[in-house]
């Protein structure tokens, strides 16, 4: 009897415990895993970074792999990031090591053992200084995140945070929004990774633009802080009148000098709320008005529209371990290009003739590139994955300077179906709108069905030939119709074969041509060139005075320093004709014509 009448509550007593307990277990289920990244740095000067990567509310799995993307987006080379990651451990959140077995060159399996929390810890070697890699400096450094942070191959949806241990003095700036805990927060590991990292002794201008925070962050102050900054915003308002609008909720512009470089020397990364660049001389961002400076600013920029939102298709979600192949890039990359100068021009930081002096520059390099006539512009799109390497050295076709020219032809293409009311703007608004950040992305046959739509004719034809075909380009007769003249006349010039660069010691032979006249002599890359014909080279201007009084096929005695002693060599300069262009605009003009000549180059 007793028992009987204390059952029914010992029962109701089972029942609350076990459903508090399911009730516990369902919302540890139900809790959505985080990643939390803390980044070390221990002295400056150091250039290894220490990485710890907290994982919790896994689903008590036995196994966990983790990986380093071989490549940064925007970068189109694999750089194999993970060899520069070594003394890789995992340990529970008590402490207790983890079993880790290497998987592939970049891949990583963890033994979770049922953990819900993991943390892995790793060391950088961060000595690679370029906007797609790792490095850090005795000031200041900087760092990408796809060189830096270990993602889970199932997991790069993941909420993240990231905090920094840096050591006194530096600062950390990143394109990321900041948590109430003052770490940074990003959405997703993709969103982490497009967030690149400036760290050490560095300043800043904080201004507004359309209601949008942005940040220019340098190693130091500037000589013309309020110069660098109108120029800049002019850059973000011109190129938001010309797409409807800032995409962005926040931008940072971040500048490094290469370390002990003089020449100049620029190259930067575009992320969807901010740039890398690296620059050379020291002294470039000091004038505002240099148009190096100016034109990677706007470059970078603009890619916050085309690439960052506009995609192609093959980059609507990036493959991280291996390459990612679009024969779309001449438009990313070589529009972008176009856009920069004629951003420019329409912001007027640069003159109508500078404008004119980049279509020469790049129609100059078509003309003289066989590959121009051997290789299409969507070939060369891939080339830059096939050759192993982003420099343009190695690719048989430049796509960012054939796809300016493409980018300009048709644009005036479309001015000219339309009566000039429609232009390539139209054209980036239209696939803007059609193929948002969130779609699928573009294909080629996009880009030709919205622009006929908007010419009102069929405009395939033209992208068949000039871009997925290798016809030569009809420049003169299309930038005719724009009110602008296009001429090209050989030029003829001695070459001995080699390539000068100016040093402390004097002018070095940095590159011989193995196929010209200095590759069969015993001239040697390194020495330093003294004379030429028994006169003395001081300088690059000497040697041009000196090259212009020889004549072709003529052995000429050059005196070069090698090892600290003077070295003779005889080298016959050989004539070279190259086709020079030039262009300007075109003598009474058409009202059509200089109505679209106006609207290029913001007369």
């Amino acid at each position: 009897m007793f028992v009987s009448r204390f059952r029914p509550w010992r029962l109701g007593l089972s029942f609350l415990l076990w459903l508090l307990a399911l009730s516990w277990a369902s919302l540890a289920a139900l809790a959505e895993p985080t990643v939390a990244y803390r980044l070390t740095i221990a002295a400056a000067g150091d250039n290894e970074a220490d990485i710890e990567m907290t994982i919790r509310g896994l689903d008590r799995r036995e196994t966990l792999d983790v990986a380093l993307p071989a490549w940064t987006p925007g970068s189109y080379e694999i750089l194999n990031h993970a060899k520069r990651l070594f003394d890789l451990k995992a340990q529970t959140a008590d402490g207790k090591p983890l079993p880790i077995q290497r998987r592939d060159k970049q891949t990583w399996r963890i033994a979770c053992r049922g953990q819900s929390v993991v943390i892995a810890r790793y060391r950088l070697l961060c000595d690679r200084q370029s906007p797609d890699s790792n490095w850090l400096g005795d000031a200041y450094g900087q760092l990408v995140g796809a060189a830096t942070f270990l993602y889970a191959l199932d997991g790069r949806g993941l909420p993240a945070t990231l905090a920094f241990r840096l050591p006194p003095g530096w600062q950390a700036a990143v394109p990321l929004a900041k948590a109430a805990d003052d770490n940074y927060a990003a959405e997703s590991y993709d969103a982490l990774i497009d967030a690149p990292i400036m760290l050490g002794q560095i300043a800043r201008l904080d201004f507004v633009v359309r209601d949008k925070p942005i940040a220019i962050v340098l190693t130091r102050a500037p000589k013309d802080p309020a110069g660098l900054k109108a120029a800049v915003t002019k850059i973000i308002e011109t190129y938001a009148d010309l797409m409807g609008g800032l995409p962005f909720e926040r931008y940072m512009f971040q500048y490094l000098p290469f370390e002990d470089e003089e020449e100049e020397r620029l190259e930067g990364l575009e992320h969807a709320n901010g740039t890398l660049i690296n620059y050379a001389p020291e002294t470039l961002l000091d004038d505002p008005s240099a148009k190096s400076f100016l034109v990677i600013t706007a470059h970078e920029l603009f890619h916050a529209w085309n690439v960052k939102r506009l995609k192609p298709r093959e980059f609507a979600d990036y493959a991280l371990d291996r390459e990612l192949y679009t024969p779309q890039l001449w438009f990313a990359e070589g529009v972008t290009e176009y856009y920069a100068w004629r951003g420019l021009r329409q912001a007027r930081l640069i003159s109508a003739n500078d404008f004119d002096e980049a279509i020469r520059s790049a129609l100059t390099y078509l003309a003289n590139n066989p590959a121009a006539k051997s290789v299409s512009l969507a070939e060369a799109s891939l080339a830059t994955w096939l050759t192993g390497t982003s420099s343009f050295e190695d690719i048989p076709l430049d796509y960012y300077r054939k796809g300016f020219v493409v980018g300009l032809l048709l644009d005036i293409e479309l001015r000219v179906r339309t009566a000039n009311a429609r232009g390539l703007d139209d054209l980036l608004r239209r696939l803007l709108r059609d193929f948002p950040a969130d779609s699928p992305g573009y294909r080629a046959e996009d880009i030709s069905a919205a622009a006929s739509d908007l010419a009102g004719s069929d405009l395939s034809p033209f992208f068949q030939r000039f871009v997925e075909g290798m016809d030569e380009l009809p420049s003169e007769a299309t930038l005719a119709r724009a009110g602008l003249a296009m001429l090209i006349e050989p030029l003829t010039e001695l070459d001995f074969g080699f390539e000068l660069e100016a040093t402390p010691a004097g002018l070095e032979i940095a590159e011989i041509d193995p196929d010209s006249p200095a590759g069969e002599s015993d001239l040697e890359e390194g020495d330093l060139l003294r004379s030429v014909a028994g006169k003395p080279v001081r300088s690059a201007a000497d040697f041009e005075a000196i090259l212009a009084t020889l004549s072709p096929n003529a052995p000429v005695k050059l005196t070069v320093l090698r090892d600290k002693r003077a070295v003779t060599v005889t080298v016959a300069p050989e004539a070279v004709t190259t086709l020079d262009v030039a262009v300007g605009p075109l003598p009474n003009p058409t009202p059509a014509q200089k109505a679209i000549r106006v609207s290029l180059r913001g007369e």
